[in-house]
């Protein structure tokens, strides 16, 4: 079982839930992929997953990508994921992307050709936080930034 599995079955017992196949599936799906995938490439890989699943058990293989938006919707209100919402690639697609949470707060990169993304930590980004919390007597939970350019693949082939 995967880390983010485990921590969900910890937070679904102490809460009266239980772990379905369909959930396992999706948090072994969204740990494996990495990166940040969007909640339908999630379920393109778990649909492949579970057909493969229901021809072992004999049980039918149809999922609905509700499960996965509903699924993704109950790990962000219980901490274990985060969204993020991210403009990638050349057309500068708008699309909601999924993290499992870590516990050192970390940023984006997006390339603006071929739509891959970086994460990357910013500790500068905590003296803002502190500077701006003092100034304006408020408390920063946390923060998201996005840089977009080019990768180094991208712009080595566009020299």
């Amino acid at each position: 079982m995967s880390h983010l599995a485990k921590e969900a079955a910890i937070t679904l017992r102490s809460t009266g839930g239980r772990m379905t196949t369909q959930r396992r599936l999706i948090l072994e799906t969204l740990e494996s992929l990495g990166g940040h995938p969007t909640a339908d490439e999630v379920y393109a890989v778990v649909r492949r997953r579970d057909e493969v699943y229901a021809v072992v058990r004999r049980r039918d293989p149809r999922l609905n990508p509700s499960t996965i938006y509903r699924t993704l919707a109950w790990l962000e209100s219980a901490g274990l994921v985060s969204h993020c919402h991210l403009d990638a690639g050349p057309a500068g697609e708008h699309s909601e992307r999924y993290d499992p949470v870590t516990p050192v707060e970390h940023h984006h990169f997006v390339c603006t050709v071929c739509g891959q993304v970086r994460e990357f930590e910013a500790p500068q980004l905590e003296a803002i936080k502190a500077g701006f919390s003092t100034e304006h007597k408020v408390v920063v939970e946390k923060a998201a930034l996005t840089l977009y350019g080019q990768c180094t693949a991208c712009k080595d082939t566009r020299s």
